[in-house]
């Protein structure tokens, strides 16, 4: 059972906070408010708030039947559809998880050549990520909860330096406030729930949890946290472009960081892209886990094992997914899967889990 996880194995359930919001502040924080801003302009902060309340329902579904079946996602999908069915959707959700973790590598990556080494080679940087992903999962589940902790702790120093964009900031270009149809506001909603995708790990990570049903409020806090940070750098963000300048941004909160001046400083953008490993790194940390726990607790394959084939997928597919437009592709397309998997398959999984569960208990 996916519940028999040894005390010594476990973390207290505040850290659900920390891993649940480590996955939602990834790389797309850096530019996603030129991505939001297309259907309801600078009115979609509110989106912002509107997608995360939908998050918040989503969370409240996956507990629902986390704390009834006292497992992870392969229990539940095995009382919902039967060992060979379910099996076959946990497998889809290990895929899942493992190009959830080529994303965000693959995301970093490219800042990083295209902001500092635009010569750099990439098996240079590949091999030592890797190197440091396989040691740093082959630790255990309790390490990556303490490098997750660390991720969130760490870099929050970041937001004080968004007083530097806030003292050019142009609060005329927020005005008026809804000025956008329900149906602009609702599309930049859609568009703005995919920077919260990655809070599903809790699925599986659930059991390795000490009394799991507790630490829904702090995944709860974790999701609050988050759009909190995320209406915050929108609103600094739209206050310093105008909406012309921000359709040319790229990586937006980065270009606001350009300003940032010190004597003993020229480029603060590099510091903050250097710090910014600290926040993705426990992010493919936790998928990639969550991939090799979904394999073994499915087909009973040694988690070890299935890391070290996984970290060869991943550099294999750095290697391959190679300029702007395939990372594009490729992020958009594992963005959908999650949209689908988030909105559409998580409800139905629910009614069919509380339906089958219904029936064998009457």
């Amino acid at each position: 059972m996916g519940s028999n996880i040894q005390e010594r194995f476990k973390v207290s359930p505040g850290m659900a906070f920390f891993l649940i919001h480590t996955m939602q502040i990834g790389i797309g924080i850096l530019g996603y408010e030129r991505y939001i801003a297309v259907n309801a302009e600078y009115d979609s902060w509110i989106s912002i708030i509107i997608s995360g309340l939908s998050i918040h329902l989503i969370l409240w579904m996956m507990y629902s039947m986390l704390n009834k079946e006292k497992g992870d996602l392969i229990a539940i999908h095995q009382r919902a559809y039967g060992q060979h069915a379910g099996n076959f959707f946990s497998f889809l959700f290990a895929l899942y998880f493992l190009l959830m973790g080529v994303t965000v590598l693959r995301s970093y990556m490219e800042v990083v050549q295209v902001w500092m080494f635009p010569e750099m080679e990439h098996w240079v940087f590949l091999v030592i990520f890797i190197l440091l992903l396989y040691y740093t999962i082959s630790g255990g589940f309790r390490l990556i909860t303490g490098v997750a902790f660390f991720g969130v702790i760490l870099p929050l120093f970041l937001v004080f330096f968004l007083y530097f964009p806030l003292q050019y900031s142009d609060w005329d270009y927020l005005q008026p406030v809804f000025n956008h149809s329900i149906k602009d506001i609702l599309l930049s909603s859609k568009t703005a729930t995919l920077e919260y995708i990655g809070f599903e790990v809790i699925l599986i990570l659930y059991p390795f949890l000490k009394k799991p049903e507790k630490s829904q409020k702090w995944g709860q806090f974790g999701i609050l946290f988050s759009i909190i940070l995320y209406v915050i750098v929108a609103i600094v963000s739209f206050s310093y472009f105008s909406q012309e300048q921000l359709g040319r941004q790229i990586w937006t909160t980065l270009s606001m960081f350009k300003i940032v001046e010190f004597p003993f400083v020229e480029r603060f953008e590099y510091i903050a892209i250097t710090i910014w490993a600290l926040i993705i790194f426990p992010n493919i940390c936790i998928s990639l886990w969550c991939a090799g726990r979904a394999l073994k607790r499915t087909f009973n394959i040694r988690q070890r094992g299935s890391l070290i084939v996984m970290l060869l997928i991943v550099y294999v597919l750095q290697l391959l997914i190679s300029d702007r437009e395939m990372t594009d592709m490729f992020m958009n397309a594992v963005s959908r899967v999650g949209f689908f998997m988030i909105y559409l398959y998580t409800p139905f999984l629910f009614i069919v889990f509380h339906l089958q569960s219904r029936r064998r208990s009457s």
